[in-house]
């Protein structure tokens, strides 16, 4: 069953109400935790009708017809590997905007293009009803350090745990510039051994190629112990931000 959170207008001001238009929003998350922080801050609002489903079943059954659809980034996966047709059906008339956490950003790349906007949980959550505003004109608002290559590497930091370890020391080698054969002999692999760690490393990290993963590893090579150990910088907190048509 899903439940219904409805707002009395009059809990928003005069203005509020000539500047923006309420909305009906649904919901449908990973956790419950993120369901009540969302929830709260739409209510922060007091403009919006809210809808919370708890799994994909109850949103592909249902005829309602809101205007913006937030969902987690695994319930978004499933929806558009599972249920192409219903994600097709819903796109049209609802617009998708996918709340997931910073370091899923790289994971997410290839699907992400599938949704209207974008939300991060531990970035930007407490903005969602600007977010929401600017998706529903088809824009996302991006956090600025996703548009650098600093920022790029601080989610790769975040990733360095599922290396194995010697993934972990190719990584490490590619840092220094050195080829297969060479990165073998430190390492007392096979050549072929290597060629298939550094084909895992670009996957596991999402780099395109070689190159972009020795980079990274001999431009970070002070923080990649810390970040395998978990321990990895705060996030450079994005207030600028870079609006971004998704139209």
């Amino acid at each position: 069953m899903h439940m219904n959170h409805e707002y009395a207008q009059e809990k928003a001001s005069h203005s509020t109400r000539n500047a923006v238009t309420p909305m009906h929003v649904c919901l449908i998350l990973d956790n419950n935790s993120l369901t009540d922080t969302v929830v709260q801050a739409l209510d922060r609002a007091g403009r919006h009708r809210v809808t919370v489903f708890h799994d994909i079943s109850e949103l592909t059954q249902s005829t309602l017809t809101p205007d913006a659809i937030l969902i987690g980034l695994q319930q978004f996966t499933a929806l558009r590997e599972n249920e192409p047709m219903v994600y097709l059906r819903l796109s049209r008339r609802s617009r998708i905007v996918v709340v997931l956490s910073s370091r899923e950003l790289l994971d997410a790349a290839h699907i992400l293009a599938f949704a209207d906007a974008w939300v991060f949980e531990d970035i930007n959550v407490d903005r969602i009803n600007e977010l929401l505003d600017l998706g529903l004109e088809g824009h996302c608002l991006m956090p600025k350090q996703f548009l650098s290559r600093l920022g790029v590497d601080e989610i790769r930091l975040t990733l360095l745990p599922r290396l194995s370890e010697p993934e972990f020391e190719t990584l490490r080698l590619l840092g220094q510039g050195l080829n297969n054969r060479t990165i073998a002999n430190q390492l007392d692999l096979s050549e072929a051994v290597i060629k298939s760690m550094v084909r895992s490393v670009l996957s596991k990290l999402h780099f395109r190629n070689r190159t972009e993963a020795g980079v990274f590893a001999a431009r970070q090579q002070g923080a990649l112990q810390s970040a395998r150990e978990g321990m990895v910088p705060p996030h450079i907190h994005a207030a600028p931000a870079h609006r971004t048509g998704t139209s």
